[in-house]
């Protein structure tokens, strides 16, 4: 398969590129908005906020009826426009419908509401406000599948960043002039809604008005309600943990690990980018039946991610106390083990998130609320039991558990279902040159932001010169590498150049002595 100017697997390598710089970016201006939130407003009003932020993540998956995801399921493979108005239509009207009927809910029900988020009927202005935001929220995240689905992916990330730049300039803006959160999150949802406008004009110039439509409706909903316990239940896993700490020792401990859990959970930035360009990737090759170049997308993206991940954490782990003492206090370092834990948890979890996309593909949604019902189950268990004896360890161990039964039965049914391999002997060569760079890390000085700033690059230095010594990636591999950065700028692609596909690991060492191309159809 050939493409006009880019090869596919250039596309792919550089959309990563595109929302790992966005995701980055994203992060940088959630790190400008705290420190001007906490020293404006009191811990109680900063603590309304923090609840109206889990609010609407946990309320925004549910209003698209989980549709978002299956925009980027069914519409991935390039139907025709008349088809793609058809599908999106269907999926909109019933969002619409059922975002203004939970709206309507929160205003009859704001009382109540109110000390139920706030445990106080004092904020009772904002329970609509809540709601009213995660509406935004949910109809912004429902036009961007459109996006993702049609392979716009760096559209899609400029968008996505534009917005945060906009949330960050009007929190900044507001706090500093004295204005409550009242006023912060209208202005969010105004905003919101003039990005919402703009991302549908460009969809209905692309395929015209969507008109309501029932034709399908019962398959899309088959497909979606199941992922609503089932993002509900993941909500769960990973917050949960929170709820039992403050309850069975004290509101610091919960401050203390969520410390730590926040500089654990940085390793899902090389697994989230991956991920998000992953499946409409692969759900377009599974409609085109191509699953072999699905397997090879899936071997590839677990060996890059991997390869980032498994040297991260070790990093974290030995940089994560000086981390905590620059940007935070002493009193908010529990030890090196507990990132380590939370680190390996998020490894976990980006196993699961990749893998769990073959289930979406073979459409058997309806497992998903079991599994992952197992694994909550498992959580609140292992909390109960041990947060009591061990502290705010037995939490990381929970969330570390929880995650490997997903990653777990999610991987054995990808593997059954596609029979992908992951590469074990490079593997081993990332341990290896993981373990060097931790001898070397050992005896760095982490004293200032400088000196950590100078650790972060000696061991990034180390374990890249470990693996070219250990001659870890292969001819295919560099080839690929150099792909990749040439993705950053189209110019830099030939357009003979024919259509190339990741290599299974099966087939690597074979490649190298045959010669054969890259974008050779044969290594399917």
């Amino acid at each position: 398969m050939s493409f006009r100017n880019t090869s596919e697997s250039q596309k792919f390598s550089s959309d990563v590129i595109w929302v790992a710089i966005s995701q980055v970016f994203i992060l940088l201006t959630g790190l400008v908005t705290l420190p001007a939130l906490t020293k404006s407003y009191s811990p109680e009003t900063y603590g309304v906020w923090v609840q109206m932020l889990v609010t609407v993540g946990l309320l925004t998956p549910i209003l698209t009826l989980q549709f978002a995801t299956a925009t980027v399921r069914f519409l991935a493979a390039g139907e025709g426009k008349e088809k793609r108005r058809h599908v999106f239509g269907t999926m909109l009207w019933p969002i619409l419908a059922f975002v203004c009927l939970v709206f309507i809910v929160s205003l009859l029900l704001r009382q109540n509401l109110s000390i139920f988020l706030f445990a106080s009927p004092r904020y009772i202005s904002l329970v609509p406000l809540a709601f009213l935001w995660a509406s935004t929220e949910a109809l912004f995240s429902f036009s961007l599948s459109y996006l993702r689905a049609r392979g716009k992916i760096k559209r899609l990330s400029v968008i996505q960043l534009a917005l945060a730049i906009a949330k960050m300039a009007i929190i900044v803006s507001l706090v500093t002039t004295g204005h409550g959160l009242g006023w912060i999150v209208t202005f969010i949802i105004v905003g919101e809604a003039l990005f919402i406008g703009t991302v549908f004009s460009m969809i209905i110039r692309e395929i015209g008005f969507p008109k309501p439509a029932f034709e399908g409706l019962k398959h899309y909903l088959s497909f979606s309600i199941p992922q609503i316990p089932s993002g509900i239940l993941l909500w769960i896993i990973s917050a949960s943990d929170r709820y039992f700490i403050t309850h069975l020792l004290s509101l610091s401990h919960t401050g203390i690990y969520s410390a730590s859990y926040t500089l654990g959970t940085l390793i899902a930035l090389f697994y989230s980018p991956i991920s998000f360009v992953l499946f409409p990737t692969v759900a377009r090759l599974w409609e085109q039946k191509e699953p072999s170049r699905v397997r090879n997308y899936m071997e590839y993206s677990t060996k890059f991610f991997l390869t980032l991940a498994i040297p991260g954490t070790v990093g974290l782990y030995i940089l994560s106390q000086p981390l905590l003492g620059i940007l935070a206090t002493t009193e908010y370092m529990a030890g090196g083990s507990l990132v380590l834990l939370v680190a390996l948890g998020t490894i976990l979890l980006g196993i699961y998130q990749m893998n769990v996309y073959i289930i979406l593909l073979v459409q058997q949604t309806k497992w998903l609320p079991l599994m992952i019902g197992v694994a909550a189950v498992t959580n609140a268990g292992i909390n109960l039991a041990l947060i009591p004896k061990i502290g705010i360890m037995a939490a990381a161990i929970s969330t570390i558990v929880s995650y490997f039964i997903l990653a777990t039965i999610v991987t054995v049914w990808a593997r059954r279902t596609i029979s992908y391999k992951v590469d074990l002997k490079f593997l081993s060569k990332v341990l290896g040159a993981t373990l060097v760079m931790a001898f070397c890390l050992r005896f760095m000085p982490t004293a200032s932001v400088y000196y950590v700033a100078l650790a972060i690059i000696a061991g990034v230095a180390v374990f890249t010169l470990g693996l070219w010594l250990s001659k870890a990636f292969s001819t295919r591999d560099r080839r690929l590498i150099r792909e990749v950065i040439s993705g950053l700028n189209p110019r830099l692609w030939t357009p003979e150049s024919p259509g190339q596909n990741p290599p299974t690991s099966n087939e690597r060492d074979s490649a190298e002595q045959q010669g054969e191309d890259m974008g050779s159809e044969g290594n399917q």
